[in-house]
């Protein structure tokens, strides 16, 4: 955490996740983990998709598909 390596690691589950097309409770419990890192504030403020944007459109995709 010193190293803010929660970051990197989030973006390697989000790709894991789009590759194996893994359902809607991971993205769930990915969505709160992000949220309790607060990286999703720090989305706002870039002008390309992030990793964080890239899990909201998957929850959102996974919850209408439920």
């Amino acid at each position: 955490m010193e190293h803010n390596e929660l970051g990197p690691a989030f973006d390697c589950l989000v790709d894991l996740g789009d590759d194996l097309d893994l359902p809607l409770a991971f993205w769930e419990h990915l969505d709160q983990a992000v949220r309790e890192m607060r990286l999703y504030s720090d989305a706002l403020h870039k002008p390309h998709l992030t990793a964080a944007d890239l899990c909201r459109r998957d929850v959102a995709a996974a919850s209408e598909q439920n």
